[in-house]
């Protein structure tokens, strides 16, 4: 049985800890939080659970046993978890996270990348970021197709979400209800974090050097919604819609796009024109409940690998342990 610390009791890791407590594989070692209003709470009570007598700390020094790995779950940004996975380490424990960022560090993230690295091989521990989107739907899944092909000429990722069915942090993310002149000068700031980082661990992984072309722009509802207790009314924004292209020396290579809005018909589309060609479409992934159950999935990865920052495709591909 492995002994596991949630990092983050927000909606996902609600999810994290409900998840773990079912399982029997795994035993809950503590919980982390620095809200206030979590701290000294007992963690199954927040959770929605039966009391549980474990109680939300503020900081993982204050974890007095000895866990194997951490299930970090907090914010997208890197340079807002950097602290965080630093004090983790230090404290000589293998972080399994849901940062976006983390999944395949880009830019400016590849120094703080390269510094988590060296920290985690001087205290032997294991990093890695885990995630459907990044992480899975539209980029791992993406290269494992690739292996079919001798030869890809262009690829095509689609992933369509039903806001509708998702939390309420990223309803209120993708500024659901809200009116075009209330979010139009954040608008630009929005998107989905992480399709950069899918897009260049594709084209990294194919020896690709792209230059990528991104434009967010909102999706106005035409008519009235109302599924799932969510109301969005006729003029009003029912989500985003996030493309991307990445061209290699002039011609497209890689085209993605990530639609989020209230009352979408669900899928996620790959497609591959090559030798051979190939297509994928499934019916729908609801990611919340995938990024839990990866999350749990790689832990067995994440104790069997060396020390370091791993990125996904650098990595065996996971599967269900049951």
């Amino acid at each position: 049985m492995q002994s596991v610390v949630l990092f983050g009791l927000g909606s996902i890791g609600v999810e994290i800890f409900r998840a773990l407590y079912h399982n029997k594989k795994y035993k809950i070692a503590g919980v982390v939080d620095n809200n206030p209003s979590k701290v000294n709470q007992d963690a199954g009570l927040i959770a929605g659970k039966k009391r549980t007598g474990l109680k939300v700390v503020s900081k993982i020094s204050e974890i007095k046993s000895n866990p194997d790995i951490v299930i970090h779950a907090t914010m997208s940004s890197l340079s807002d978890v950097n602290n965080q996975i630093s004090s983790i380490v230090r404290n000589r424990i293998n972080v399994v996270s849901t940062c976006e960022q983390l999944v395949y560090p880009i830019g400016s993230n590849k120094k703080i990348a390269k510094t988590l690295d060296r920290l985690a091989k001087k205290y032997n521990v294991t990093i890695v970021g885990v995630g459907v989107n990044p992480g899975f739907l539209m980029d791992s899944m993406v290269l494992m197709l690739s292996s079919l092909c001798t030869k890809i000429n262009k690829i095509k990722v689609e992933r369509i979400v039903d806001l509708t069915k998702r939390r309420k942090a990223l309803q209120k993310k993708m500024c659901l209800g809200r009116t075009p002149r209330q979010t139009r000068d954040i608008m630009n700031k929005l998107g989905h974090v992480g399709l950069e980082e899918s897009a260049m661990m594709i084209c990294d992984a194919l020896n690709v050097k792209p230059k990528l072309h991104t434009k967010i722009k909102p999706i106005i509802a035409k008519h009235h919604i109302h599924s799932n207790g969510v109301s969005v009314r006729r003029g009003q924004i029912s989500g985003i819609e996030h493309n991307l292209i990445a061209k290699n020396k002039g011609s497209e290579f890689l085209r993605m796009n990530l639609s989020m809005y209230a009352g979408a018909q669900e899928y996620d589309f790959v497609e591959i024109k090559g030798i051979p060609p190939l297509s994928i479409k499934t019916s729908g992934v609801n990611g919340d409940k995938a990024t839990v159950s990866l999350l749990l999935n790689y832990i067995p990865i994440v104790l069997s690998a060396k020390p370091g920052l791993f990125t996904l495709n650098k990595l065996r591909i996971p599967w269900a342990h049951m």
